[in-house]
C-alpha cells in the first residue's frame, strides 16, 4: 500500500489548488475523485482577483473577457457597468477542472477516479481512506474539497448545515436572436436574482437564491424565466447547493482540513464560489506545508470574518431590494465593478464605498 504525504479528496478549484501547491513544493500528492472535469455545475465566472491567485493562466479554457456588467429589476430595462478594464472571464466549468487538474499533474500530483468514498480512518500516525472500489490509500493529512455535499464531512460526523442553492442550464446561440452580455436580472426569484452568462457557442443561464429556502429555483422556475429572457428553454439543466456556511463551521477535524464549498467558503451575495475554493485550498497547503497544519483556521480568518459581514449584507440587500438594487445600477455598482477590475473582493469594494483603508 503506497504512503502519501497527503490525500486531495476533490478535484474541484480547491483541491486542484491544494494539489498543485503542494506537489510543487515535492509533496508526494494523491488526488481522489470522480472522472476529473465531470461537468459540476457551476456558472464559471472567474473574477479578476481570482485569476491574480491562480499560479498559472488559465488563457487556453477562457472562453469570453468581460469588461461590462448588465443589472436589472427584473423584469425592468437592465444598466450597463462598465468597467476601466477586465473583470471577469467566462469559462465552462468542466474545461477548466480538467485543465487545472492537469497543471497539478504537471507538477506531479497523482489522480486515482473513484465512485465515492466509503470511510475514513485516522490515529496519530496518519490516516486511511477506502473507497467504494474497496481500495486503500494512506497518508499523512487529507484535504477535504469535495463539495457542499462532502462525503468527507459526512463520514467523519461533521455537521451538515443549508446554505444557497441555485439552478443552471445552457442555451445554444444559434438559437437566440441576441447574444446577451454578462446579465445580472435581481428578483427574477425572490431573494436572488437570474443569470445570462455568454460562453461563446452558447449562454449559460440560471438562477440563484442567496439562503435555502426562500423561494424554489427548480426547473420550473428557470424554465419561465429562460423563456421569457430568451425565448427559449434550456437544455443541460442541474441544480445544486453552494456552501456559505464558513462563519459557522470548524476547519479541521484530526487530520483532515476542509476547503472550498465542503469548508463554506462560497460568498452568499452573489454566489461567488471560486475565489473562496482557490484560496481556502491554496492556505490549506500552506498550513501543511508549514509543518503546522494548525494554522490553517488563523490562515481563514480573513476571509470567515469577510464572509461573516455579506452574509449579513446579504440579508439586507435582498430584504430591500426596491432600494438596494437601483443603488447596485447607480454608485455602488460603479464601484465594485471598478474595485472587482483592480482584483478587490466584495468586502475590500465596500470598504471603498465607505472611504476606509483597504
Amino acid at each position: 500500500m503506497t504512503n502519501w504525504d497527503v490525500i486531495v479528496v476533490g478535484a474541484g478549484q480547491a483541491g486542484c489548488a491544494a494539489a498543485w501547491d503542494l506537489a510543487a513544493a515535492g509533496w508526494r500528492v494523491l488526488v481522489l475523485s470522480r472522472e476529473a472535469g465531470a461537468g459540476k455545475p457551476c456558472a464559471g465566472g472567474l473574477t479578476e482577483k481570482t485569476l491574480r491567485r491562480l499560479r498559472f493562466s488559465i488563457t487556453p479554457v477562457v472562453r469570453e473577457t468581460i469588461d461590462t456588467l448588465y443589472v436589472s429589476r427584473y423584469p425592468a430595462a437592465d444598466k450597463p457597468l462598465q468597467a476601466p478594464g477586465r473583470f471577469c472571464v467566462m469559462t465552462e466549468r468542466a474545461e477548466l477542472d480538467r485543465y487545472c487538474l492537469d497543471q497539478a499533474k504537471g507538477q506531479g500530483a497523482n489522480f486515482i477516479e473513484t465512485r465515492g468514498l466509503a470511510s475514513i480512518r485516522q490515529d496519530h500516525d496518519g490516516l486511511t481512506v477506502s473507497t467504494r472500489e474497496g481500495d486503500c490509500y494512506q497518508a499523512r493529512w487529507l484535504v477535504a474539497a469535495d463539495g457542499a455535499n462532502s462525503t468527507v464531512r459526512r463520514l467523519l460526523g461533521e455537521r451538515h448545515f443549508l446554505g444557497a442553492m441555485a439552478i443552471e442550464g445552457h442555451v445554444r446561440r444559434d438559437d437566440l436572436d441576441e447574444y446577451p452580455g454578462m446579465t445580472l436580472d435581481f428578483d427574477a426569484i425572490r431573494g436572488g436574482y437570474g443569470w445570462l452568462f455568454p460562453k461563446g457557442d452558447h449562454v449559460n443561464v440560471g438562477l440563484y437564491v442567496w439562503q435555502h429556502g426562500i423561494a424554489a429555483p427548480d426547473r420550473a422556475a428557470l424554465d419561465n424565466y429562460c423563456l421569457q429572457r430568451l425565448g427559449t428553454a434550456p437544455y443541460k439543466v442541474s441544480g445544486y447547493p453552494l456552501g456559505t456556511w464558513l462563519p459557522r463551521v470548524r476547519l479541521m477535524q484530526g487530520r483532515v482540513l476542509f476547503a472550498g464549498d465542503a469548508a463554506g467558503c462560497t460568498e452568499p451575495l452573489m454566489g461567488e464560489g471560486i475565489y473562496g475554493a482557490v484560496f481556502s485550498g491554496q492556505m490549506a497547503a500552506e498550513a501543511l506545508l508549514s509543518e503546522q497544519p494548525g494554522r490553517y483556521p488563523q490562515l481563514m480568518e480573513d476571509w470567515r470574518d469577510e464572509l461573516k459581514k455579506v452574509e449579513s449584507l446579504s440579508r439586507l440587500f435582498y430584504r430591500l431590494s426596491p432600494v438596494s438594487i437601483p443603488l447596485l445600477q447607480h454608485w455602488i455598482g460603479e464601484t465594485l465593478v471598478e474595485g472587482f477590475s483592480k482584483g478587490l473582493t466584495l468586502g475590500q469594494c465596500k470598504r471603498r464605498w465607505r472611504g476606509a483603508d483597504l
